[in-house]
């Protein structure tokens, strides 16, 4: 750099009147944190400088084609020596005429979060469609600014950094969701098998991502503290089917037991015990019943009670009025007892009933 040549350094740059003044411009660390690429945002003029520090790349594009990129610190005069294709233009127009854009872009490894925002719908053959939420860490890197620039500037559109690692993070999901689908017909996975096969999700995930994200100069290099959540409903489900099978108890069963806990739960903090006496009394009822049935079975006499007849010695029923046989009356069968009034056998001198004599 000659005596006579006036140089301002400043991240955003600020115009400096001369034919012989340049200007130089660097990435502001306030512009840096977690920001993979930064645009300069004015376009650079010939013979202006760019300071690329240890941990940047600096890539120069024009007309939408990146020219050269610097991956060596030090400071750059943008000039025929350093970028070709540019051709020297009249003196009289240096330090004036623009000449095309300048980026930078962080070396170092960054970390973010991913999560979906729908659940993913998964078909378990135990219960059949549920949805499931997906968390996670990974981490990242810049390995080829090139195709990072052309990739995401050039063909998405894409200049900040928030569209790049939304564009990671989406692709994450969908990679882990076509993950889950091939462990389920593969290996028949279901949710229950998920939590100890997490390393085994993370490491295929891993594999599927990194031909996917090389292509646009990213390299996924960690991917890790997956977490699956279910839906409140279907853990609702797990929990309930864990609960029947710990008892021993079918559906119904369980469902009964839960009726009369919370019932019970409610009357004893006050609430209304109606329906649990409702329910009290419905199965009262029912036992009743059937204690009652299965009393009358028991005590239930094949044979019909009957009696002798006096006349032709057949055994007739007891509530007969006259002998299906002979057709003699019965009345003449039983006797009353004079002090009870209960029915006595012929010929009997006691009562069966009171023993008095007759």
């Amino acid at each position: 750099m000659g005596k006579h040549d006036r140089v301002q350094e400043t991240g955003v740059g600020s115009d400096i009147k001369g034919t012989e003044s340049r200007k130089t411009f660097y990435w502001p660390d306030a512009h840096k944190g977690e920001n993979v690429i930064w645009r300069l945002p004015e376009n650079m003029k010939w013979n202006d400088n760019v300071v690329v520090r240890e941990d940047e790349y600096g890539v120069f594009l024009r007309d939408g084609k990146a020219l050269r990129i610097f991956d060596i610190p030090d400071r750059y005069a943008l000039t025929t020596q350093n970028i070709s294709g540019i051709q020297r233009v009249a003196d009289k127009l240096m330090g004036v005429i623009q000449i095309g854009e300048f980026y930078w872009v962080q070396k170092r490894e960054f970390r973010s979060n991913f999560g979906t925002v729908e659940p993913l719908t998964y078909r378990d053959n135990d219960f059949g469609l549920v949805r499931i939420r997906a968390f996670g860490q990974f981490a990242y890197r810049v390995f080829d600014p090139m195709l990072l620039i052309t990739q995401f500037v050039g063909t998405k559109g894409m200049t900040t950094s928030d569209e790049i690692v939304n564009w990671l993070k989406n692709q994450i999901v969908m990679i882990l969701n076509d993950t889950l689908g091939e462990l389920k017909s593969q290996k028949g996975m279901s949710i229950l098998d998920m939590p100890a096969q997490l390393q085994i999700i993370e490491q295929l995930c891993l594999g599927k991502l990194t031909p996917q994200t090389q292509a646009y100069g990213l390299k996924i290099t960690k991917f890790s503290n997956i977490n699956l959540n279910l839906t409140d409903e279907v853990q609702a489900a797990i929990d309930k089917r864990g609960a029947m099978s710990t008892l021993g108890v079918n559906y119904m069963q369980y469902q009964t037991g839960k009726a009369v806990e919370g019932v019970g739960i409610g009357a004893a903090q006050g609430g209304d015990a109606s329906g649990f006496a409702g329910l009290g009394a419905g199965m009262g009822a029912g036992l009743s019943m059937a204690q009652a049935m299965m009393k009358g079975m028991e005590g239930q006499d094949l044979t019909d009670k009957s009696l002798t007849c006096h006349k032709c010695g057949k055994q007739i029923p007891e509530t007969a009025k006259f002998c299906p046989e002979c057709g003699a009356s019965t009345s003449s069968t039983n006797t009353t007892c004079k002090k009870c009034g209960g029915k006595m056998p012929e010929n009997a001198k006691f009562c069966p009933g009171c023993g008095d004599k007759q």
